[in-house]
């Protein structure tokens, strides 16, 4: 490496490399546990435990931060090849084993304790080490290191297994796609550039189109398709795969009950949100039955309003109404916005193709963040389709980071939208700085022979969430991994991304990005008129349905006994609170429900938690001050996103808004009155 070369890497950063065999990942991973056990060993050893021999090496060698643990885990979702897929799964857990042995070891808590315990020792501290000693005593507390040797192999055991479930979870239902084959009669209303490209079967003699329950396929043809037998089927295919997820999500609520009940604590929700904004599963519960309360009436007008228009439709076709089903709703919600707004989505979405809107979205954050972001050519990348971008400081030589936005669904990949943070910022021993990189996976459409990638609006403001969870990372600038991006508390995880889902419905924000793929003109005024005063139809039944799957979630990690059927009460609960079910046909859509599954059981309920946030800082701060204002951009940037996990999030709330948050802002969007 030449001398320029070798600068320019330590200014910016290496690259990370993503090209790993199997067998280079499980020794990549073997090496890296092997390391951290030696480290740990060396801790539980100390006979005078301070900050800098304990605490700072626990940081600084935590797999849950090192670079080949976040690579591995990336690729179990991401790889091309299933083999790399299984070899990245396995990985996972491995390490999720492992770091139930690190959270369990009495000798390292000792001197964690003797340093949190040393009163003279904290005092000198500044205040984001002090919060890194506090956090990480907590979390060993609560793995039950007070607990008698025969308890504590009890809870290591439990939590062995829950790891291997929830991995088994994931990879189900990233693997395993419904598959049904349609005619094209019985694909009747979706656009033209729905069958460019469309695999086709021969069945008995008949050639059809392949459709998958990836979102691609199974969103349009839920929103367009007008025959309800074809809705119907597509549905029942998509909400009856991964069947063996039932029981594996059973035996994680037994499990995490058993978890909670040997740590002390009733329940699991007690249990999980003791360390969250909300502290106690009462106030979250409050929240959901208030907005319960004051939505079943809207809601009820609206899905009155849904099921008349599909009734009206029986009546013409000279048929009998069997009633409003969960295959119905995006059909008739867009036939009611078309006909109430005169907006549609296949127009609207002429107007994004997505590099274009992916292009026009980066800046908008750079100039509201103070950023400059270069995409980078050739980028040693794990599939073509991904794009790497590098971030600098707008007005200065100073690197941020750098990050992948992998775009497009593929077989075996992760069937969702989110971000995967790769690599941690974090101040190093030599005084240098360890700079953030992270990865952005979606499932959007893919161009075909007519037209480019073009984005429904739904996806756009799906781009702009996911998008915000990335500058989230690149803007954190914390002294500890521990602390770095979006390790904060999980009910406030999504507020910042929530916030910027507003620059997807702002007419300044739209004209800059919204272009006809083929014509190069702006979207017209009058189109951005309808598209925003149809925003919030159906505000009342989407709500509801939200407040449901928190509610769910809830109550099956709130139960005492685990003696509880988690399909029927998914199902029961559904019919119960959205009065959108599925008739006689059975379904069992909680197996492929992942958050209550992997990583927010219990914890569901943050996404209306923190939208409450997201909608007042919005409200309070940029739209009264101006959404291009750039001081309220860097306010933002230095007061929620610069701190990451090293401060409670409500602090830093009362900071960027001047008071304590509430739910006026929230309320109001969502066509209901304050108190």
């Amino acid at each position: 490496m030449t001398t320029t070369a070798a600068a320019a890497t330590a200014r910016k950063g290496s690259v990370v490399d993503f090209c790993r065999t199997p067998a280079e990942i499980a020794s990549n991973i073997e090496q890296l546990i092997s390391k951290n056990r030696a480290a740990q060993d060396a801790i539980g050893q100390e006979t005078a435990p301070t900050f800098g021999n304990t605490i700072v090496p626990l940081d600084r060698t935590s797999v849950a931060h090192d670079v080949e643990a976040r690579v591995a885990h990336l690729l179990g979702s991401v790889a091309v090849e299933k083999e790399v897929r299984d070899a990245g799964n396995d990985a996972d857990k491995l390490l999720s084993e492992f770091a139930i042995e690190c959270s369990t070891r009495e000798d390292v808590y000792k001197a964690v304790r003797a340093v949190f315990d040393n009163e003279d020792e904290m005092a000198g501290l500044s205040p984001e080490d002090r919060h890194l000693v506090e956090r990480v005593e907590r979390g060993y507390r609560r793995q039950g290191l007070q607990l008698p040797p025969e308890k504590r192999e009890q809870l290591n055991a439990v939590r062995k297994r829950i790891s291997g479930l929830e991995i088994a979870f994931k990879r189900c239902v990233n693997e395993e796609d419904a598959r049904v084959l349609f005619t094209r009669e019985e694909l009747e209303g979706l656009p033209e550039d729905y069958f460019d490209g469309r695999e086709m079967e021969d069945e008995g003699g008949v050639s059809k189109y392949v459709v998958t329950s990836k979102y691609p396929d199974y969103f349009p043809l839920m929103k367009y398709a007008t025959r309800e037998a074809t809705r119907k089927t597509m549905a029942v295919a998509a909400a009856t795969r991964c069947p063996d997820n039932i029981p594996r999500l059973q035996e994680l609520v037994s499990l995490r009950l058993e978890v909670a009940t040997l740590l002390g604590y009733s329940t699991y929700s007690e249990y999980a949100m003791e360390v969250l904004m909300a502290k106690r599963p009462a106030d979250a519960i409050a929240m959901e039955t208030d907005l319960l309360a004051r939505l079943a009436e809207p809601a009820r007008r609206e899905s009155d309003e849904l099921a008349a228009l599909k009734r009206s439709d029986a009546e013409l076709a000279g048929e009998e109404y069997e009633g409003f089903y969960n295959w119905d709703s995006s059909y008739y919600s867009r036939i009611l916005s078309e006909q109430k707004h005169d907006i549609r989505g296949e127009e609207v979405k002429q107007y994004f193709p997505l590099d274009k809107a992916t292009r026009g979205m980066l800046d908008i954050y750079q100039k509201m963040l103070g950023l400059r972001i270069e995409q980078v050519d050739n980028p040693p990348v794990w599939h073509p389709d991904v794009a790497m971008y590098e971030v600098w400081e707008a007005d200065e030589d100073t690197f941020v980071g750098h990050f992948y936005l992998d775009l497009h669904p593929r077989e075996g990949k992760f069937n969702h939208a989110a971000v995967f943070p790769i690599r941690y910022g974090c101040d190093l021993p030599d005084g240098s700085r360890e700079y953030p990189v992270a990865a952005m996976v979606a499932n959007f459409p893919r161009a075909t022979s007519a037209a480019p990638a073009l984005l429904p609006h739904g996806d756009v403001v799906t781009l702009m969430h996911e998008l915000g969870h990335v500058f989230h990372n690149m803007c954190a600038h914390t002294k500890w991994n521990y602390f770095h991006g979006t390790q904060v508390e999980r009910d406030f995880v999504e507020a910042p991304s929530q916030m910027l889902e507003n620059w997807a419905w702002e007419p300044a924000s739209l004209r800059k990005f919204a272009v006809h793929h083929s014509t190069g003109e702006p979207m017209p005024d009058e189109m951005i008129a309808k598209l925003i005063a149809a925003k919030n139809e159906g505000a009342a039944r989407n709500c509801v349905f939200q407040v449901f799957l928190g509610m769910y979630d809830l109550a099956i990690h709130s139960t005492t006994s685990g003696d509880i059927d988690v399909d029927k009460m998914f199902n029961d609960m559904r019919d119960q609170i959205t009065n959108l079910g599925t008739g006689s046909v059975e379904t069992h859509r909680v197996a492929t429900f992942s958050h209550t599954a992997v990583g927010y059981a219990s914890k569901y309920y943050g996404y209306l938690w923190s939208e409450v946030y997201s909608v007042d800082m919005y409200a309070s701060r940029f739209k009264g001050d101006g959404v291009d204002t750039a001081a309220t951009g860097m306010d933002y940037r230095r007061e929620i996103l610069r701190p990451g996990g090293s401060r409670d999030a409500m602090e830093g709330l009362v900071r960027f808004l001047g008071r304590k948050p509430d739910n006026k802002a929230f309320l109001e969007s969502i066509g209901l009155q304050a108190d």
